[in-house]
Order: C-alpha cells, then structure tokens, then sequence
C-alpha cells in the first residue's frame, strides 16, 4: 500500500499571508503552477491513485482536480468534510500581524504552532485531532489487505496533515515539527515485515525539488506568507 499526502498549492490567502482556516481562498497563480508541476511529476513517475481524498476547500480541491486531469485514466476524487482546516474561530481572514497585535501575547505566539484555537472560537487542539483522525480511520477501514499493491492520494492542509499522518504512521508523536509547503509530497507506505503491518514515512519532498527534478528552475520560497504549519 503505498499512500502519497499532500498541501495544496499557495492559496491567495497564503500568498496575502492571512490565516485562512476554514474560509476560502483559491488557488493564486503560483499555486496553480505548484499543482501543474506536482501533477506533472506524478505522471511522469508513473505514480497513478486508484483514488483521490481531499478537503473541500477550494484550495485544496482545486489542487486534487488539477492533478487528476495530469494522469491518465483520470482518478476520482472525493471530497471529505473532515479533512478541511482547522477552524480557526475569529483569526479567520486575519493577517498574522494583526493577530500577534489584536490578541493576549498568552494567545497569539502559539496559534502557527500548536493548533488550538479554542480561545478564539474555534477548534482546540484535541478536538482537531479527533475529527481528522475519525475521518481518516472511516477511509482506512474499507482497506482490507494492507498489504495489497494499491495507491491512494490525500489532498488537504498543513494543519490536517499532521493528525492525517498521525492515524496513517499509528504515531505516538502529534508530528508538530514537521513543515509541509505549498504542493510538499509526502509519501507513506504499508510494509509487510514477517506477516506485520509496518507503516513508513517514506520521504517528503518539497514542491521546490520537485521542480528541481523535472529540471525546472523555479523559486516559491517565501510566496507562503503565513508558513507552513498551516493553511
């Protein structure tokens, strides 16, 4: 089983640099280019999902869509309510600086790091985790080999894909180090190790590289003005 997770592409929120939860913003140009290029890759590497997950936002959405229409046959992709943003309560549309200034210091210094979001109205870290966590586990349910030789796609968010991780890998850890940019692949896979199921982080790979790999020279770093813990 092989499982490939993925941000979408810079959102005109992101490039605004406006915490986005769960309003919608669509893909900017750039973040149109990112998902051409990733879907590109995918082609190329014959890497082909039976089929696609992703969060009903429009960014992310748009990014599912425009990397089924690169491979061939074109996959299906199902939207999945549980994988939107975390909600972000009244720092919806906000702009970073005006969060760090409008909100108690106690507050603003942790909201791009641990998620929680319950002093402002929206989802506190657990309840997050719960409702991704549920949503993925009601899709890795109907898998009944493990084992078997199929590819599925998750399109989501850079806050979702921390608990979407967390119940793919069975991790201990809530993943907060990690940083996933604009169009970043991360691919997991299900092992078989003496009759067990062990579950890889395999690699990530930053859009940057993948345009590297392609023999692109294209720069985005620095278009994400909110960063990449979330989006």
């Amino acid at each position: 089983m092989k499982l490939y997770i993925i941000r979408h592409g810079l959102s005109e929120g992101n490039a605004a640099g406006v915490i986005q939860g769960h309003s919608d913003s669509p893909l900017s140009d750039t973040g149109k280019i990112q998902a051409d290029l990733l879907g590109r890759y995918l082609r190329r590497e014959g890497i082909h999902p039976e089929r696609i997950y992703t969060s009903p936002l429009t960014r992310a959405h748009q990014t599912a869509e425009a990397i089924a229409g690169s491979l061939d046959p074109v996959p299906p992709v199902d939207k999945i309510t549980g994988f939107m943003e975390v909600d972000v309560g009244e720092l919806s549309g906000v702009s970073l600086e005006d969060a760090h200034a409008k909100y108690p210091e106690e507050f603003a210094p942790d909201v791009n790091r641990w998620l929680d979001f319950e002093a402002f109205g929206g989802e506190g870290f657990e309840q997050f985790y719960e409702r991704v966590g549920s949503s993925v586990t009601e899709i890795v349910k109907k898998w009944d080999d493990p084992f078997a030789d199929r590819t599925f796609f998750f399109v989501s968010h850079a806050g979702v894909m921390r608990p979407l991780l967390k119940t793919l890998l069975d991790a201990k850890s809530d993943l907060m180090y990690f940083s996933f940019g604009n169009c970043c692949l991360v691919k997991v896979e299900y092992r078989n190790v003496k009759d067990k199921v062990r579950k890889v982080l395999v690699d990530v790979l930053q859009i940057e590289k993948i345009a590297e790999l392609l023999g692109e020279e294209i720069n985005f770093e620095k278009a994400d003005r909110v960063g990449p813990k979330m989006g």
